[in-house]
């Protein structure tokens, strides 16, 4: 009889703990919930690629194609042009952030426009993607009644989160944007150097990290990356994210300061204009990051 009961508690204690494992994210919110696993989209060595030159003048050797799946998509409007090339690191970083949110917030799908041709070289429209470490991506967003919606084009967006005309019926997704930024500045491979986004809507992922209670360091580090080009496109419609050079790919690959306090290895020339360790360490309010955070950097062109 002992024998019997103790099987039937196991037995119970299995099955709650599969039905905890296998519940939906936002059935499992503020409990307990399954880790995502990781995903590698690292090459045999002999197939890697490899960045060369700056992000405004390069190319791009062996470039690793961002694929359409469950969790990504083109933008109709870029789709003919093919430009989904890049470094394995930077096609890696935008697999696992659509994966992120898909995760954590499913009903959407990660949004590309542009990345690089798949030798990199010049591309019509940009002053940048030229050596496969820059890629625009569209915003998640929704419809008025908070419905994900995936358009034909990027949208614009006013610092309400409100679409600007044509798109008045459309809403920026301040959840599913935050949660991908957060992957975005915290992955361990592909390291963020910048993220073109407009002030109004960088002040909303940063109240949005707040509000949701987001690690400080990591939030730190948004602030730092997220920034607004002192001219040309001030990007409400997208985000631009730029990746440093991985380590294998120098010398011939080229960074250009700033130098965060993730930058890999040691900077060029033994420079260092970025922010020290410690920054990443400060300690955040939510007051802090509801006023401005910190002035912008005059970052160059996309």
């Amino acid at each position: 009889m002992t024998v019997l009961r103790s099987k039937r508690t196991w037995t119970w204690l299995m099955c709650a703990l599969s039905g905890l494992l296998f519940a939906s994210p936002g059935a499992t919110q503020g409990r307990f919930r399954p880790m995502l696993a990781e995903v590698s989209l690292r090459p045999p060595p002999g197939l890697r690629s490899r960045s060369v030159r700056f992000p405004w003048d390069g190319s791009l050797m062996r470039g690793m194609r961002l694929k359409q799946s469950q969790y990504v998509r083109y933008v109709p409007e870029y789709t003919s042009s093919g430009r989904f090339y890049g470094t394995w690191e930077l096609v890696q970083l935008l697999e696992r952030g659509a994966r992120r949110v898909s995760f954590r917030l499913p009903g959407s799908k990660l949004s590309i426009g542009e990345i690089s041709g798949q030798k990199g070289g010049d591309i019509d429209g940009h002053h940048s993607h030229e050596s496969g470490r820059d890629a625009d991506v569209g915003f998640f967003m929704t419809t008025a009644d908070a419905k994900p919606y995936e358009g034909q084009s990027f949208a614009e967006f006013d610092a309400g989160g409100r679409g600007l005309a044509p798109n008045g019926g459309l809403r920026f997704d301040d959840a599913r944007n935050w949660e991908l930024v957060a992957k975005l500045v915290s992955d361990a491979d592909a390291r963020v150097q910048y993220i073109f986004v407009a002030r109004v809507l960088r002040q909303r992922l940063l109240t949005e990290a707040a509000r949701r209670g987001a690690p400080s360091e990591v939030i730190a580090r948004a602030a730092q990356v997220m920034v607004e080009p002192s001219h040309g496109n001030p990007h409400r419609s997208h985000f631009h994210v730029r990746v440093y050079c991985a380590p294998a790919d120098r010398p011939a690959c080229k960074d250009v300061a700033p130098f965060w306090a993730w930058y890999p290895g040691q900077p060029p020339d033994g420079m260092y204009a970025g922010v020290s360790a410690h920054t990443t360490r400060v300690s955040t309010t939510a007051a802090a990051i509801a006023a401005p955070f910190g002035p912008s950097l005059h970052a160059p062109l996309e």
